[in-house]
């Protein structure tokens, strides 16, 4: 029972709960929750990006959960309304049995018209319906805090893609040009192999006609040589 009036402000358990994705400032959690917004299309991935396949998503463990139920009803606790109603009644009740009996709806409601004497059925579901609300705003304010998050993550998944799209083409487009560039390459190797398989029929002709001229000189040079010794030989033998 809540002595207090209810903080106009997002409570520090409903905080908490919404903290379960993402941290909320007071502002953000005095707005109504509203639809998640839409996330920018990625950009259109490349011919050989694969397309994602649905992921499995495994259910939340037992702690989890129980966790996020026990923040929920201190939600509830602390949105306690003054004097005894529907939040006292069933706290009364479940402190008996978590399931309870005929009987232990009828001992509590005994109880209940003792502290509170304006208590009946009416004022009882009437008073439920206000928990019932609260409890409502605290879970919709907890998904849409992940729903932000899950927008949060589409758009940075989003940039990422396209940053990695963007490289992949670069990537693509230098390799493209490296392999030209090879092609090109092998052209002048395949050229220069030949050239040099080749070399040596080019130059037979011109290292043959080089030769040819020298043997000719030499013969050239022993016809006047022998000239030279013929008149040689007819000064000495001749002239006295």
């Amino acid at each position: 029972m809540a002595d207090e009036p209810q903080k106009s402000k997002m409570s520090g358990w409903l905080r908490d709960l919404a903290g379960v994705f993402v941290v909320l400032d007071d502002q953000k959690a005095e707005e109504k929750p509203a639809a998640p917004a839409s996330a920018p299309a990625p950009s259109a991935p490349p011919k050989s990006t694969p397309v994602s396949a649905p992921v499995f998503v495994a259910p939340a463990s037992n702690d989890f959960v129980e966790d996020l139920r026990n923040r929920f009803r201190k939600i509830l606790e602390e949105k306690n309304q003054p004097g005894f109603d529907f939040y006292e009644f069933s706290q009364m009740l479940l402190r008996t049995s978590t399931n309870p009996s005929v009987e232990h709806f009828k001992t509590a409601y005994e109880g209940a018209k003792l502290l509170n004497p304006n208590c009946n059925q009416q004022f009882l579901l009437e008073s439920a319906a206000f928990y019932k609300t609260e409890l409502q705003k605290a879970f919709e304010a907890t998904v849409s805090a992940g729903e932000q998050k899950k927008n949060a993550l589409t758009t940075e998944k989003a940039k990422e893609q396209q940053q990695l799209n963007t490289e992949v083409n670069t990537i693509e487009q230098q390799l493209a040009k490296l392999k030209q560039e090879i092609a090109n390459l092998e052209k002048i190797q395949t050229e220069k192999l030949a050239a040099l398989n080749g070399i040596d029929s080019k130059f037979t002709d011109k290292f043959a006609e080089i030769e040819q001229k020298i043997q000719a000189t030499v013969t050239a040079k022993e016809g006047v040589a022998s000239e030279i010794s013929l008149i040689e030989n007819g000064i000495k033998q001749y002239i006295s």
